[in-house]
């Protein structure tokens, strides 16, 4: 249960950032009216994300069974990308329009499924981003990496991914005429923020382990 929790909770936040392919086009789908067919995007392309962190997941577990000595360097791994990412999120510059009220056509849900499926299958760098990803998690010894929690944990983060996109479709169903690229623009730079202070908790645990 604990493995659906913690990969549910990377899943939702991960896909918070309004940046890739599925979140702009999830994102514009939205502001246009088309919330059937964004919603099947976002389905589409947590399907394949899940399978990336399934792969990155079961690939790390066996790693650390056969090298111990990798923990270490997972944990300044995982300071690196918190950190990094966290900056980005913090610095990046929003930039957007007032959204689109016309409403767009709901139809097309195979269609959309299988488009959200293809972009993020056809991005085979995604396999990275989880491997640091479940380093960065391994570091905090919050979950342990193992081949018996991969399947939940990938679960989890295709259910934390349809659950966001859900989330937003949702806001900008009921704000799409107030709501603003620039209001999610904040809530990224929050997010930032939350991620840059872990990033220094996690390399305050990670240099004694490395000197």
């Amino acid at each position: 249960m604990l493995a659906v929790l913690v990969g549910f909770a990377f899943g939702y936040l991960g896909s918070v950032p309004v940046a890739g392919p599925i979140s702009v086009l999830v994102l514009h789908l939205g502001l246009a009216g088309g919330t059937r067919r964004a919603f099947y995007v976002a389905v589409g392309g947590a399907v394949a994300e899940s399978f990336y962190a399934l792969v990155a997941f079961w690939g790390l577990g066996t790693l650390l069974e056969t090298y111990p000595v990798v923990l270490p360097v997972t944990k300044a791994l995982g300071a690196c990308i918190l950190l990094s990412l966290g900056l980005v999120m913090l610095l990046r510059r929003i930039r957007g329009a007032t959204p689109r009220t016309q409403p767009g056509p709901s139809r097309g849900g195979k269609r959309s499924l299988a488009l959200g499926f293809l972009i993020t299958a056809v991005n085979p760098s995604l396999i990275l981003t989880w491997t640091a990803a479940v380093a960065a998690l391994h570091a905090t010894g919050l979950l342990t990496v193992d081949r018996a929690r991969a399947l939940p944990f990938a679960g989890g983060v295709g259910a934390g991914i349809v659950a966001w996109f859900t989330t937003l479709l949702w806001l900008l169903a009921k704000w799409r005429g107030k709501l603003s690229v620039q209001s999610m623009g904040r809530l990224v730079k929050a997010m930032g923020a939350v991620l840059v202070a872990a990033g220094v908790w996690l390399a305050a645990r990670a240099l004694p382990a490395l000197f």
